[in-house]
């Protein structure tokens, strides 16, 4: 008992984000509600006298230098025309001790996923068709120094080669899997495989800069539109095309037609090659899906691993493994 109040102590709290809010901006706050997304900060809604809604990001104490990146990486972004919210205020190490903290605008909308359903053929079409607007710019960004996920273009732990970052990945699966213990490890040991067998074709993919995670969440949907991008911690230099494969994925993992991403390819005009590094990639995020099953992250517990939930990801994966 005494362990968890520590713990609890140390993680932040709607209380924590409802003190912030009053002390940045000199108003009550009529209501705090955690969004249920987000497997690494402690993200709020709070609504202000008046109707008014702000986001609270608050981290643990240690936790502080991924908003550093994401204040890093909001300016340079909302001047090649990302339409992030706007950065009301931010610390990544309060001088009072407080947990770190990023206060934004509340932008209209919910995420993909919960809007996807409802969304009609032309509606995804155009939404794919803004998303590969905005990876574009974003893709004229000056290179990454390396590859993987970069803090700033002076992060010292980006990788010598692309191949190096889906390994990476899959390392960090494996060591997962192995941890709880719900998961055999050949599914790791055969996408291994199969990432080998690419290596001339991973070998040509340039250190490109692209938004990681504008996937079923963080992309932000208001009257069928999208609203904006939220949560960009990092920059991923490589290959763009590891977005619609994490996309993909999310979509399939939860039981929706992928006609999105169809759309999203489309604009691409994906030779064979490249679809083929499509599947691959999926195939790996189904490995890392695979992997988070059974995993606390931030929450009070971790999910209890479902066995029919483990042979659909696994047969997700041999789908997609069979097309590279």
């Amino acid at each position: 008992m005494g362990s968890r109040r520590e713990e609890t102590a140390q993680t932040p709290t709607e209380c924590d984000a409802a003190t912030l809010v009053r002390s940045i901006l000199r108003t009550d706050v009529h209501a705090v509600v955690r969004f249920p997304t987000g497997l690494a900060h402690y993200v709020y809604d709070v609504v202000l006298d008046g109707g008014l809604q702000v986001v609270a990001r608050l981290a643990k104490a240690d936790q502080g230098e991924s908003f550093t990146s994401a204040v890093y990486w909001h300016q340079r972004l909302r001047s090649r025309g990302v339409p992030l919210p706007r950065l009301l205020a931010f610390a990544d190490r309060p001088p009072d001790g407080s947990f770190p903290f990023m206060l934004l605008e509340r932008l209209p909308g919910r995420d993909l996923l919960n809007e996807y359903p409802a969304l009609s053929s032309i509606e995804r079409r155009s939404l794919a068709r803004r998303i590969v607007e905005i990876q574009r710019a974003v893709g004229k960004m000056p290179p990454g120094p390396g590859f993987g996920y970069a803090a700033s273009y002076d992060d010292p732990s980006l990788h010598g080669t692309w191949e190096d970052v889906l390994l990476t990945a899959l390392r960090t699966a494996r060591e997962r899997i192995k941890a709880v213990g719900a998961v055999a490890t050949d599914h790791v040991d055969r996408v291994e495989e199969r990432v080998a067998a690419y290596r001339p074709l991973l070998a040509t993919v340039k250190p490109l800069a692209f938004l990681d995670d504008t996937t079923t969440k963080n992309v932000l949907v208001h009257q069928v539109r999208l609203s904006g991008i939220v949560d960009v911690d990092v920059v991923c230099f490589g290959d763009p095309l590891l977005t619609p494969a994490l996309t993909q994925m999310a979509l399939l993992k939860a039981g929706y037609d992928t006609d999105y991403v169809a759309y999203w390819t489309d604009e691409l005009k994906l030779d064979d090659q490249r679809r083929a590094l499509l599947a691959l990639y999926t195939a790996i995020f189904g490995v890392i899906f695979l992997s988070e099953l059974g995993v606390r992250f931030n929450r009070d517990a971790p999910t209890v691993v479902d066995p029919a939930e483990v042979n659909r990801l696994v047969a997700i994966l041999n789908e997609f493994l069979a097309q590279t």
